[in-house]
């Protein structure tokens, strides 16, 4: 079964209960789905109710590392965090992200490759992280 096939799989079952809580007068404000790298699909229902408290989701986002000319670039989505709400650290050779709030936690990390540590920037804007790095030579890389 392609992606695509899936995906319309995933849909119809997501509609099928969204109209059966429906006609059983359960409120929901919609769904949160999350697709890992293995194909593992999650369906988080996000109740609004005054009486059931919202539990905060909490989610790994998709790093993507970028190297350019002489730069490595982090990226990664982290819808509704501000600058204070976000940690880095850095371990060996792995970038970890970590950030939260009362609705929102991502916790991630990434295998940097050759980088000088010292040379770290980061920008959040508009819900998207940029950490970057200024690139070493590879070793592994003969020239």
């Amino acid at each position: 079964m392609d992606l695509v096939d899936e995906m319309d799989e995933m849909f119809a079952r997501l509609l099928t209960r969204m109209d059966r809580e429906f006609m059983n007068s359960v409120r929901r404000d919609g769904y949160r789905i999350i697709i890992r790298d293995g194909g593992e699909c999650l369906e988080i229902p996000e109740m609004r109710d005054d009486a059931a408290p919202v539990v905060p989701i909490t989610s790994e986002p998709g790093a993507e590392i970028h190297r350019i000319g002489n730069e490595v670039n982090v990226i990664a989505g982290l819808p509704g965090i501000t600058e204070e709400a976000q940690r880095l650290d850095v371990k060996g050779t792995t970038l970890i992200i970590d950030a939260g709030d009362a609705d929102h936690h991502y916790h991630t990390s990434v295998s940097l490759p050759p980088v000088e540590m010292a040379s770290i920037q980061k920008t959040l804007k508009n819900g998207v992280l940029e950490v970057s790095f200024v690139s070493q030579p590879d070793p592994s890389v003969k020239v």
